[in-house]
């Protein structure tokens, strides 16, 4: 796998008018895109003003890049 696809991991918001806690995206966390709260039915803008997301999949790469250099240490592995 030589890259890792984040858009279509599962995360959580609570709506700021309701508090119901609504299912979206990455990707649409990262496209700056508007859901449906399924509870009030208000729109939510996903807006990511402090870089927590690109830290966040900076952050995952790094930890993913650093596993495969350790599992390239074990060679190839044999099961009889």
């Amino acid at each position: 796998m030589d890259t890792l696809d984040l858009d279509r991991v599962s995360l959580h918001i609570d709506c700021p008018r309701c508090g119901f806690r609504n299912p979206f995206l990455y990707g649409q966390a990262r496209l700056g895109d508007v859901i449906i709260c399924r509870g009030c039915k208000s729109n939510i803008q996903l807006q990511d003003s402090r870089g927590s997301l690109a830290n966040s999949r900076r952050a995952i790469m790094r930890a993913v890049e650093r596993l495969k250099a350790s599992l390239e240490g074990f060679g190839t592995l044999t099961i009889s």
